[in-house]
């Protein structure tokens, strides 16, 4: 490489030689000859230099053979290294290939940033291969537990109906499917308040400690876990606690696992299963499961018993309520006999009636009387805006001071479980008014009787009741002061009340068969005639009428014929309502002499109305002077507020700014035209801590007059000060001033 590097170096010299003198000869224009080039040495000495060009090439060609040589070997040996290092890493990763994965690499070479790569390809390899033999651990042992719940859920159904033979086949496969050794199920029972757990089922069982089988509550292991509703497992168990007998004598268990049977928060029983061998979590977690299922059944069965009890009370009850029912129908039949009269004296006014609202209200009490919940038709009839103004209120608010007496005594009979209310109840709502309503109160009770909470429930019936009242004042009113019957559009009377007959002198059996122009005499038939047309057309009639009654006296009326129509329009009956004026015409002739005395009275009459209104003009003038005189000490009291050294604010009774003085001016650092007419509570913020100040920007609470000391005076903007405080009330003539001076 030596001899060829360097004769390459002296042939490339002598190239660069003959070109350069080459290039000169060309550029001198000069023909190329040997002799051109000594005359040229000969002239320029220096080309000698030109001539030994070649060797230093020679010996620069030694040189680059050389370097090349040591690049060349230490090439070879960098690819010996990386032929070694690939065999080695090549037989990490057969070995990784074949599963050997507790070997490791530790490249010795040079370059050896690929140990850590690999061994962590290793490291990852291993923990995936861990992490894949316990998913498919997890697999097996949810197979194994989804397959338990699949038989367990068969069994369930199979004896849903029969619980001791359930019982036994829940624990008999429960203790071969997790391969224990011997396990018991014990189911709550009650006895007189009492409650304990009684063993139903269980499986090559041998207990000692409780030889009858009942374990009371919280007594022991199993008592415990029944009242704290949770499980037990454990490897310590006392001697003598349980033994475990096969044919080769008896042992204590090493292992105990404890699962109660609880669902919805109730304890139905407890599984208790003992082992020699240690129970995995999985197989804990499957008896949890079961039991849960378990619970599930019995709590299933028992709601079915509760059901099929219920049905037949209820069918019981349902033949009771028939025969009540009856009786109650026979009652009402008896009562709408016993009202008929009433209500045909009420058909008068049916066609006056409104339809009545029949919006529900709601709300529900504990036995103290204390409001647990109201629904909104509730609070919009009572003026309240939400539940968070009258939850936990006493239903005393609601009911006027007058009807607390009679109340009470209700009340007392409902909270002990008494019979239901049931009518009009008057309530009184947020604004002191009457409400009345059609009103029902019942218990509510719980399963073992007692009584839960009071349901109300009622309809607004305040108009239908003050309608009511009205009307049955007009027909009180009339049957007092007015003969009243009704006719048939053919004239046959068919009602009458007692006033009629009075003044006619009819007994009511003669009344019955009687018509309406039986009551006139010959000379009034006609001129009676033409008016029973005209109301039978639908006309009304009011005038004097002369009458006979059953001695043949003239009395007269001053009388009114309405007539009343049907749904179709057509004249149902006709009502008569009159008042006896005989006597009036008999006084009439006395009244037209007493005319004369009135008009003599009539003109004394005027002569002192002027002398009235001559001292009424005298009277106006005093209070008009008066009233100067108060204005002149309103405009002094305010003048001595302007210049007292404490804060001073007046408001009316709707909680408006009248007055506030230079103090308070300073103390707020607001103007009076920014106050005065505004709201008071732009004063104060809603929160002020003080009560006092609180029930004085409150135009709803009452304010009590005084002073009120170390009170907690809050601004907005400034830090809150203890003060002293005095309210005055001032009463005027149409409104109350209330005057609030922080001292």
């Amino acid at each position: 490489m030596i001899i060829r590097y360097s004769a390459i170096g002296f042939v490339l010299g002598a190239v660069l030689t003959i070109t350069e003198y080459g290039l000169l000869l060309y550029a001198r224009e000069i023909p190329f000859s040997f002799k051109v080039i000594a005359q040229a040495h000969g002239d320029f000495p220096i080309l000698f230099l030109l001539d030994l060009l070649a060797l230093p090439a020679l010996f620069f060609g030694a040189w680059i053979a050389k370097w090349r040589f040591k690049q060349l070997d230490e090439l070879s040996e960098r690819i010996g290294q990386e032929i070694d290092k690939n065999e080695e890493i090549k037989s990490f990763i057969q070995s990784l290939i074949a599963g050997e994965l507790h070997s490791s690499v530790e490249l010795t070479l040079t370059d050896n940033t690929l140990s850590e790569p690999l061994n962590k390809l290793k490291d990852s390899l291993t923990r995936n291969r861990e992490m894949e033999r316990q998913r498919r651990l997890d697999e097996r042992q949810r197979n194994w537990i989804s397959e338990g719940l699949a038989e367990f859920g068969d069994i369930l159904r199979k004896h849903s109906l029969e619980m001791e033979t359930m019982t036994y086949a829940v624990i008999s496969g429960l203790i071969r499917y997790i391969d224990a050794n011997q396990g018991a199920l014990f189911l709550a029972r009650e006895d007189e308040g009492e409650l304990y757990l009684e063993m139903v089922a269980c499986h090559a069982y041998n207990r000692k400690k409780f030889p009858g089988k009942k374990v009371a509550w919280g007594d022991g292991l199993i008592g415990a876990a029944a009242v704290e509703r949770k499980g037990y497992y454990t490897d310590k168990i006392s001697d003598g606690y349980l033994s475990i007998t096969s044919g080769l004598g008896k042992a204590n268990p090493r292992y105990l696992l404890i699962e109660p049977l609880v669902w919805n928060d109730q304890v139905f029983g407890i599984i208790e299963i003992a082992s020699f061998n240690r129970l995995e979590a999985y197989k804990i977690q499957f008896v949890q499961r079961v039991a849960e299922n378990k619970a599930t059944t019995i709590s299933t069965m028992e709601s079915n018993l509760r059901t099929e009890q219920l049905l037949k009370e209820t069918r019981a009850q349902a033949d009771q309520l028939a025969v009540q029912e009856e009786q109650v129908r026979r009652n009402m039949e008896a009562l709408k006999l016993a009202q008929e009269e009433r209500a045909k004296q009420a058909e008068i006014f049916i066609g006056f009636t409104n339809t009545v609202n029949h919006t529900l209200m709601r709300a529900d009490y504990n036995t103290n009387g204390n409001l647990i919940y109201a629904n909104t038709r509730f609070l919009k009839k009572l003026g309240y805006s939400g539940n968070r103004e009258v939850e936990g209120k006493h239903i005393s608010m609601f009911i006027n001071e007058k009807d607390h007496s009679w109340f009470n005594t209700l009340w007392e009979q409902l909270s002990k479980g008494g019979k239901h209310f049931e009518g009009y109840m008057k309530h009184e709502t947020k604004m002191g008014q009457d409400l009345w309503t059609m009103a029902t109160y019942t218990c509510v009770r719980q399963d073992d009787g007692s009584v839960e909470k009071i349901l109300f429930l009622a309809i607004d019936s305040t108009e239908q009741k003050k309608q009511s009242i009205d009307y049955e004042g007009q027909i009180e009113a009339i049957d007092r002061l007015n003969a009243k019957a009704i006719f048939s559009p053919d004239g046959k009377l068919q009602l009458s009340n007692p006033l009629f007959g009075d003044t006619l002198k009819y007994t009511e059996m003669e009344l019955k068969q009687m018509n309406v122009f039986d009551f006139f005499g010959t000379a009034e038939q006609e001129r009676f005639n033409e008016i029973w047309e005209k109301v039978l057309r639908g006309e009304a009639f009011q005038g004097q009428l002369k009458m006979r009654s059953k001695f043949e006296e003239e009395l007269w009326f001053r009388a009114t014929f309405l007539s009343v129509n049907d749904m179709y329009g057509e004249v149902e009956k006709v009502i008569f309502l009159a008042g006896e004026m005989t006597k009036e015409k008999e006084m009439e002739l006395a009244s037209r002499k007493q005319h004369e005395k009135l008009i003599r009275k009539e003109e004394e009459l005027r002569l002192a109305t002027l002398d009235l209104k001559k001292k009424l003009e005298e009277s106006r003038q005093l209070r008009k002077q008066e009233s100067e005189k108060f204005d002149k000490g309103i405009k002094q009291y305010i003048h001595v507020l302007e210049k007292l050294p404490y804060s001073v604010i007046t408001i009316n009774n709707l909680g408006f700014v009248l007055f506030f003085n230079r103090h308070a001016e300073k103390r707020w650092k607001m103007k009076q035209k920014e106050i005065l007419g505004s709201r008071v509570g732009k004063l104060f913020p809603a929160d002020n801590p003080s009560d006092v100040i609180s029930g004085f920007i409150n135009p709803a609470r009452s304010k009590t007059s005084g002073v009120f000391k170390e009170q907690e005076l809050h601004i907005p903007g400034r830090q809150t000060e203890e003060v002293n405080l005095m309210i005055i009330s001032t009463d005027l003539v149409d409104e109350l001033l209330y005057t609030l001076i922080i001292l």
